[in-house]
């Protein structure tokens, strides 16, 4: 990926937040289109072999109802698996409790799908504070998304893993901090 900005512009970002009966729920959402069809797309974030390319490896009982680890990252619960369209999942990284994550893949026009990319905690802090520390977290998810990309295209070199953020991946992370810092802005007008 030649030009950073211009990549990042790809991606729409939104946050959001509400009032449940389990507490107040905090939502950051991502949603691209990828120029692969949904059927590449679908085995390249569900098989373990094709995930651990561009995300990181995965273990355990890979069905629904079954627990699952990232290797170095999160582990869970898979709640629903609908291919080629939903996969829902809990997410929980580094014992800060469960958060839900959602991602559904649509035909997009030109054969190209649409990623969908919702996740959601029910957080014990404020939005002021939510809203300050999503530049740390949300830009995960455009990393993951660019790694993505570059791996559908066949631009992923073999030796690169996605805990080793090179100076162009941490470019990546400040310029999609200043996004999530946008939709933050949005989201409070």
């Amino acid at each position: 990926m030649t030009d950073t900005a211009t990549w990042l512009k790809t991606i729409h970002r939104e946050v959001d937040a509400e009032d449940t009966d389990a507490g107040r729920s905090r939502t950051v959402k991502l949603s691209r289109t990828f120029a692969a069809p949904v059927d590449d797309i679908w085995d390249a974030i569900t098989n373990p072999e094709r995930l651990a390319r561009w995300f990181y490896p995965i273990s355990g009982d890979l069905r629904v109802g079954g627990k699952y680890a990232l290797d170095g990252n999160a582990s869970g619960e898979i709640m629903k698996c609908d291919k080629p369209s939903a996969l829902s999942l809990t997410w929980e990284y580094g014992g800060g409790g469960s958060s839900d994550l959602d991602i559904t893949l649509r035909p997009s026009a030109g054969g190209g799908t649409v990623v969908d990319l919702q996740h959601t905690a029910i957080l014990p802090f404020d939005d002021e504070t939510w809203a300050a520390g999503i530049g740390q977290f949300a830009p995960g998810w455009d990393h993951g998304f660019s790694r993505l990309d570059d791996y559908l295209k066949g631009e992923l070199a073999e030796d690169d893993s996605p805990n080793e953020l090179s100076p162009a991946a941490q470019e990546l992370w400040a310029q999609a901090g200043a996004q999530w810092s946008e939709a933050v802005r949005i989201w409070r007008s």
